[in-house]
């Protein structure tokens, strides 16, 4: 059994072999589909594997077609039953299931559960499935695993490590999660079988003893794997996918790609997030103070901010003439006078540093204290006022925003020194328009600004144009409106926060990428709309499939659900 994409790729291969008498090169099939070369590498290796494809060393075109195709099925144990609900027993069930190879990992031993109940139906789990499960005694937060609690309740649930428990997480907002301080991972979902039965064929041949299920491992999970792994910084950006990414993984996962391109990368957590999975990232975003957080956490894989370097960034130099434009042009407007001194001196000296990466991180911290001693998180309005007037609030801390600069960036220098990590890529961060993005990868990640229904739209450099400024210093004062109170930079409205151009930017950009996986982030109640948004897909793409959580943003009163499209050939 093919997948659709691989199932594309061998039949070019045989119509261009059938037509030129010889096969097409690993270049040519890349050309064609728009793949990279490790990609395409990949596929020929999968469909070697199943038996499609001869591999011929030594020859520029290595390709031949098999003539002894062999079968793509194979037994793995159907061991019983699992919850998909309230945790039971394990019925165990001497039988054996034929499932393609496509439906497991590369390595490990896999067993298969039928599924009982309606606990995961969100993740497309239902009941009466079959999951293919991979045997290991550990889980990543926010993965399905096959659980074991008090020696014979066996459950099927996302798995979290909370601080002196676990959290079983169901994928139905109508269920309440399980809650333990010990348990048992008897493996890992890999993938659903729906229909098994008129599709897959029982065997009678008992390869498992009664009770493997309960003793698949026996001993307690203490620890996650890659538990160590580094963790993405703490932001307080508006729209930040930071909270949905696990989210979005469980949802894009079993997708065929090697490489991904998050072309509107704001944050950068779903760029990490890849990155943290061992993908090849190509970071992008036409905000300079962004893109600054793609080099710092996407590109750079292991350069980090020495004591050194924070000493010469948080210094006043003697032989440096430290420029006043900060506290010239903003007095009384976002920081006092001496935090606007501090932003002139730590500004010119971030300025200065060589090393691009030390710079990135440098910026990034510095992004990060600015933002944290803002009511809002923003720079929409003069509001100073709000910091100094001593009364009550219902929102922010005046203790966070009278904290020193300097101990604020010491605390973000740490936190992103803590999540510099090689993922064995060269991953790199770009500063281009995205209709200007030209780097071929396999999937493309779209988290375009948003529009409310009510055609209000989002513009990032109104919300952050300080930021934007910071990182050109030389250049800010011919970016700013003074007429503003707040001076904002000068307006340039983006086509992606015009409700009347909104339409035509995201079919510009489905048609650009039509030949690539298209995942895309949007919300609910935005405009275009949910059927709007797929009526655009559909003219680029055949399969179509959407998913929706209910999310909350910070500033936003209206229950919302964040929709996340799978675009595939």
């Amino acid at each position: 059994m093919l997948t659709p994409k691989q199932k594309q790729i061998f039949e070019y291969i045989k119509k261009f072999t059938k037509k030129k008498g010889y096969s097409p090169t690993q270049k040519e099939i890349g050309q064609h589909f728009g793949l990279v070369k490790s990609t395409v590498h990949q596929y020929i290796k999968i469909l070697k594997e199943k038996g499609y494809l001869n591999k011929l060393d030594h020859r520029a075109r290595a390709i031949e077609i098999s003539k002894n195709e062999k079968s793509d099925l194979v037994n793995i144990p159907l061991v019983g039953t699992i919850a998909a609900g309230e945790p039971i027993e394990a019925i165990e069930n001497p039988e054996t299931i034929k499932v393609s190879r496509s439906q497991l990992s590369k390595s490990g031993e896999h067993y298969a559960l039928r599924v009982d109940g309606n606990s995961m139906i969100d993740d497309g789990i239902f009941n009466g499935d079959v999951v293919v499960i991979r045997k290991q005694p550990t889980a990543e937060n926010g993965e399905t695993v096959v659980a074991l609690m008090n020696d014979n309740e066996v459950t099927l649930k996302k798995i979290y490590r909370e601080k002196n428990r676990f959290r079983l997480q169901p994928a139905n907002p109508n269920l309440k999660p399980f809650f333990t301080k010990e348990l048992i991972v008897q493996g890992k979902v890999i993938s659903v079988i729906r229909n098994y039965e008129s599709n897959m064929y029982i065997s009678s041949e008992p390869l498992v003893s009664s009770g493997e299920i309960k003793n698949i491992y026996k001993e307690p999970l203490t620890l996650f794997r890659n538990e160590n792994i580094s963790k993405f910084p703490s932001t307080r950006f508006q729209g930040s996918k930071t909270k949905l990414v696990n989210w979005i993984w469980d949802n894009t996962k079993n997708l065929e790609f090697e490489t991904v391109v998050d072309l509107f990368g704001g944050t950068g957590s779903v760029g990490y997030m890849f990155k943290q999975k061992g993908k090849k990232v190509f970071y992008n975003d036409y905000l300079k103070f962004n893109y600054f957080t793609g080099v710092a956490l996407i590109e750079n894989s292991n350069i980090k901010l020495a004591d050194n370097d924070l000493e010469f960034i948080l210094a006043k130099h003697k032989n440096v003439k430290y420029p006043d434009f900060i506290q010239r042009t903003f007095k009384d407007i976002y920081y006092t006078n001496e935090e606007n001194r501090w932003l002139d001196i730590v500004s010119t000296n971030v300025g200065k540093i060589k090393d691009k990466y030390k710079q990135a991180l440098a910026y990034f911290s510095l992004f990060q204290s600015c933002i944290i001693k803002r009511p809002y998180n923003l720079f929409h309005r003069k509001n100073l006022y709000i910091r100094k007037a001593n009364v009550e609030r219902s929102f922010g801390n005046k203790t966070t925003w009278d904290k020193p600069f300097k101990d604020h960036f010491l605390n973000f220098a740490k936190e992103v020194n803590e999540a510099i990590f090689d993922n064995g890529k060269k991953n790199i961060a770009l500063n281009q328009d995205a209709f200007d993005f030209n780097r071929k990868a396999d999937l493309i990640y779209i988290d375009t600004p948003y529009i409310s229904n009510k055609g209000i739209g989002v513009d990032y450099i109104d919300f952050y144009h300080f930021l934007e400024g910071l990182c050109d210093y030389n250049n800010w004062v011919n970016h700013i409106d003074y007429e503003s109170k707040h001076r904002k930079f000068k307006n340039k409205k983006s086509i992606w926060t015009d409700r009347n151009l909104i339409y035509d930017a995201f079919n510009r950009i489905f048609e650009k990428f039509q030949n690539n996986i298209l995942v895309v982030s949007y919300r609910s109640d935005g405009i275009p709309s949910i059927e709007e948004i797929v009526s655009l897909l559909k003219k680029y793409k055949k399969n179509i499939s959407i998913k929706q959580r209910a999310y909350k943003y910070a500033l936003n009163h209206h229950k919302t659900y964040e929709v996340l499209f799978i675009a595939t050939d």
